[in-house]
């Protein structure tokens, strides 16, 4: 697979059936997105009677799965736009022909719902290292106390290999005291199945 990438647009080849015709592509504007954007899909060179797309992971906010949605044919293409999810995340984007076919995707295919500045903070090897950046410098130069993974709750569907839940307790310079400890949930997300780990965001309850 090859991609392009330009600001607020990615451009993908796609590995599909020879039966559907040559690679090919698919154009995200914008690629990264803020949370409750409108994102579109174009998708040419595929020659098929039907075409579909999914956000694997996407839910509304009572954790819905928001499911397939149908693309249209124009001028040789196929336009149309994504659903919108309730959580911000890296979401894996697929295709399929119609219902009950075989499903298509590329692992560094992704929509990014992020926060402004979200994709400009440091990246690290594990979530871990994440959390430990986050009490260090995000937290006013604290110092940690406890960490471990959270697991993810049972309406998030975001895929855990790109998402990771941390839990945090921590003290401020100068409150040491037990009763002076602070904590805080923390999600680390990552660029790709093989990628590094940065902060996505932080709250008060997982």
């Amino acid at each position: 697979m090859k991609a392009i990438t330009a600001v607020g647009v990615s451009v993908v080849a796609l590995a599909l059936p020879a039966s559907v015709g040559a690679q090919p592509s698919i154009e995200l504007r914008p690629s990264v997105a803020l949370l409750r954007q409108s994102v579109s899909i174009l998708v040419t060179g595929l020659r098929a009677r039907s075409l579909e797309v999914e956000l694997s992971g996407a839910t509304t906010g009572q954790g819905r799965a928001l499911g397939w949605r149908p693309l249209v044919s124009v001028d040789g293409g196929w336009r149309g736009t994504l659903p919108t999810p309730a959580l911000l995340g890296f979401y894996p984007v697929a295709l399929r022909l119609g219902p009950g076919t075989t499903e298509f995707t590329d692992e560094r295919w992704l929509l990014r719902v992020v926060e402004p500045g979200t994709l400009t903070r440091p990246s690290f090897a594990t979530p871990e290292d994440v959390a430990r950046w986050w009490v260090r410098t995000v937290s006013g130069h604290a110092r940690l106390v406890a960490l471990e993974r959270w697991p993810l709750p049972a309406f998030d569907r975001r895929d855990r290999r790109l998402h990771r839940l941390l839990v945090v307790a921590y003290s401020l310079r100068g409150h040491p005291a037990v009763r002076d400890r602070l904590g805080m949930f923390l999600t680390a997300v990552r660029d790709g199945y093989r990628g590094r780990w940065r902060l996505l965001e932080a709250t008060v309850q997982p």
